[in-house]
């Protein structure tokens, strides 16, 4: 190590060191103060480009909220126009579904009379059937001793709402009758209540 020497004492050189070596600027090829500079101006830069994007985002939203509203204002007279069809169309519509509720019957008796033939068992006979305009009520017999006719009738009974071709047509299938009568004939009476036409 060399030892401090004394600035005033000459050296074998032909001039005086008169540096002050404390204060002289930095020698590095990148200054630390450069870089320093340089992070924070990065940083700043960055914030500015964000805050940038952000002022450009808010403007165009802006843009496009007053662009949509200007539509829909434009499109006002379109869309009463539009509902105001819209009315009128629900309103024939209406119309013509009265129309063929009222034209449309939910019944009709030949379709009834072969439908119930056809579940019928063959030890039962239809007399007749008369028609109101909430039911329908069939009499008939059954060829059979009374303990058997009750339980074929009752049976039978069950059966009919099921039916697909007669039980949508009514609310409700009840026994209004069912006896022996003075010549030992066993008698029955059926009411079909129909279903109400829709409003």
């Amino acid at each position: 190590m060399t030892k401090s020497r004394d600035p005033l004492v000459l050296s074998p050189h032909w001039h005086v060191d008169c540096r002050l070596e404390s204060e002289l600027p930095e020698d590095n090829v990148v200054g630390t103060r450069f870089l320093i500079n340089a992070l924070f101006g990065s940083v700043a830069f960055a914030l500015v480009l964000f805050a940038g994007w952000l002022a450009y985002m808010n403007i165009n939203l802006r843009y496009q909220i007053h662009d949509w509203d200007q539509r829909i204002a434009d499109s006002r007279t379109e869309v009463r126009e539009v509902q105001r069809m819209q009315r009128e169309l629900l309103m024939e519509a209406k119309k013509v579904d009265h129309a063929y509720a009222l034209m449309k019957s939910p019944l009709f008796l030949s379709g009834f009379i072969s439908d119930l033939g056809r579940t019928l068992p063959p030890q039962m006979n239809i007399d007749s059937i008369d028609t109101t305009e909430t039911a329908v009520v069939v009499r008939g017999n059954i060829r059979e001793s009374f303990e058997a006719a009750g339980s074929l009738f009752s049976s039978y009974l069950k059966k009919l709402p099921s039916e697909p071709e007669i039980g949508p047509y009514f609310d409700k299938v009840t026994s209004s009758d069912f006896k022996r009568t003075t010549d030992n004939r066993i008698v029955f009476e059926i009411t079909f209540l129909r279903k109400a036409p829709p409003p």
